[in-house]
């Protein structure tokens, strides 16, 4: 309610509202993201998955400064009745104002944003959660030579009750981001160029469980039954650093590396990973055709605890994609405003000290969007 107030109150100093909507269908070999290997039972759910999905965007002027805001909605119903668990909505709102500070090419100002999951047809949902972000930040560029941005605050992430009654992966706890993007490479034509982008992050997360010590012994390897109890609040540090080349010519085409690193004081959730993304797009006529290939390595520095309940196996990964994976992608444009698209990608846990798990999905969709 109150960004819609905000919103219609800057009505005069804000441009048109940008729309983009979009409705399709998809077939998905693994649902529920599910996970095979020892002491595991569960199997694969493949069906047929409807999506509905909208976002609006308005920039504008208030109090001397510049806003953006953007809101977002994506809804999945699953074809299969017995995964309804998987019927969700995300909604997701971003609200940023900065206002510059005096001649120089700097401003400063705050960044809020909210994402929240509702299962649609089970009081249980499947990864339902809500998440929350709050930052002072500051923006700094000289033309185009170079741009940063620098965000801290805070973070908020809590499961809904159902999903996770006994708060065992909540946490909270400030945060601070910066990002540097540098023009390495332009023509005076301005028609290619090459830049570099360069991302650090770190996160003090407190959870509102308690953290557990290995109590195996001293030449087991790691396991979910030998863990014991500590009085602590488990507590991880997160760090992130990234570099990404981007280069826009004939084609758009984008090589990144990041690296994730969580120190946690609870026995198993420490963890390394390795992210490596390679991009393509280029147009042909009026289709647009877009190659992404990514390699993830994860590394758990504890080793890794397999956990046989299937509750608990819900939460080792809370992003949907959150694997190696390779995606094909192809647009084409029918009128103005619509669209048509079609996505192949597959995904699979590769390398790392993850291999006694098994993970594999496939996805094909098609869909239309509309923009405007």
């Amino acid at each position: 309610m109150v960004l819609f107030g905000l919103a219609v109150a800057t009505r005069a100093h804000a441009t048109p509202w940008g729309v983009t909507a979009e409705v399709g269908v998809e077939e998905d070999s693994n649902v529920q993201r599910a996970e095979t290997g020892p002491g595991l039972t569960n199997a694969p759910v493949a069906t047929p998955v409807m999506r509905f999905g909208v976002r609006a965007d308005k920039k504008g002027e208030l109090a001397d400064g510049a806003y953006s805001l953007h809101l977002g909605d994506l809804t999945r119903i699953v074809g299969d009745r017995e995964v309804s668990v998987e019927d969700v909505t995300l909604l997701a709102a971003d609200l940023r104002w900065v206002h510059p500070i005096g001649e120089r090419p700097v401003a400063a100002g705050f960044a809020i944003s909210a994402i929240d999951a509702f299962p649609l047809d089970d009081d249980y949902g499947a990864r339902t959660f809500r998440n929350l972000a709050a930052d002072f930040v500051i923006n700094a560029h000289s033309g185009d030579d170079y741009r940063f941005n620098l965000g801290f605050g805070a973070r908020q992430f809590r499961y809904k009750p159902l999903t996770d009654p006994v708060h065992l992966y909540d946490w909270s706890g400030p945060a601070v981001d910066a990002r540097l993007d540098l023009a390495l490479w332009q023509p005076s034509g301005h028609t290619r160029s090459l830049e570099l982008a360069t991302t650090l992050g770190f996160e003090a997360r407190t959870y509102e469980s308690h953290a557990v010590a290995n109590a195996c012994a001293p030449s087991a390897p790691p396991d979910p039954n030998c863990t014991a109890p500590t009085s602590f609040a488990r507590r991880d540090r997160a760090a992130h650093v990234g570099l990404e080349f981007t280069y826009v010519g004939g084609i758009v085409a984008t090589l990144g590396y990041q690296l994730t690193v969580i120190d946690s004081n609870s026995f198993g959730q420490s963890f390394a990973r390795h992210r490596v993304l390679a991009s393509g797009t280029m147009s042909i006529g009026k289709n647009y055709l877009s190659l992404l290939a990514i390699l993830q390595i994860d590394q758990y520095l504890d080793g890794l605890l397999v956990e046989a309940d299937l509750q608990h196996q819900e939460f080792t990964n809370i992003e949907d994609e959150n694997r190696s994976s390779a995606q094909f992608h192809i647009s084409r444009k029918l009128t103005e405003e619509w669209s048509v698209e079609g996505r192949v990608a597959y995904w699979r846990n590769i390398l790392g000290n993850t291999m006694d798990l098994s993970f594999s999905r496939a996805v094909v969709y098609a869909g239309f969007i509309y923009s405007k």
